[in-house]
């Protein structure tokens, strides 16, 4: 075969001009597609609501803005409590300030984030699950603290509450305890961490780690 045979050739002859051909043009790429956002589902609509078939007061789907459009212009939700087998249930709310007066039967948070919780003295106990951000202050007494996956607590106490209330926490972290230490306000950590050892006769014991020592 002959050079003048060979057609690759020809797509680098220089034509009449003596100019070379123009060089082959690349395609623009293409820009990846745009991941479509997922819609986040409706919370459902705000309740603040006495229901007398459970003795409970329902607190569900506020925040702050809501309150403030809906129910208290200062953006407090305010609970007065005619009768001491009240509970207070409070669901999926955030950035909520609840004051409850007088003494009731038992507190529980759920799902909660950055709310606040002001009451005097409870009968049963306080619990918070689920929840982020959580502040509750004591006015009165409460004997027993439930913390369940639950994220940055921090429990004011009366001085009436410091030798009463014990604290169950699991699968939970950053909580602390503050309360009066005379003319101060004294704060220390609940512990999260802990020593667990194999004894003699094969039982286990646990001990608080040497990090809150």
């Amino acid at each position: 075969m002959t050079k003048d045979q060979q057609t690759w050739r020809k797509e680098y002859k220089k034509d009449s001009s003596g100019a070379p051909p123009p060089a082959p043009t690349l395609a623009a790429p293409k820009k990846p597609a745009e991941p479509k956002k997922k819609k986040q589902p409706l919370a459902g609509l705000p309740i603040f609501e006495y229901q007398d078939r459970g003795f409970k007061w329902v607190v569900e789907n506020h925040t702050k803005e809501s309150v403030i459009k809906e129910a208290s212009s200062d953006g407090i939700l305010t609970i007065d409590i005619n009768d001491a087998k009240e509970q207070v249930y409070i669901y999926n709310c955030v950035g909520v300030t609840v004051k409850i007066n007088k003494k009731f039967k038992s507190l529980i948070l759920d799902k909660c984030t950055n709310c606040n919780v002001v009451y005097d003295t409870l009968i049963s106990s306080a619990e918070m699950v689920n929840c982020k951000k959580i502040q509750l202050q004591v006015l009165g007494v409460c004997p027993v603290f439930t913390i369940d996956k639950t994220n940055n607590v921090l429990i004011w106490l009366s001085k009436e509450s410091i030798s009463v209330s014990t604290f169950t926490t699991s699968l939970s972290s950053e909580m602390n305890v503050s309360f009066p230490d005379g003319d101060d306000q004294k704060e220390l950590p609940i512990p999260e961490q802990f020593v667990h050892k194999l004894g003699d006769k094969l039982t286990l014991s646990s001990e608080v780690s040497d990090l809150y020592h």
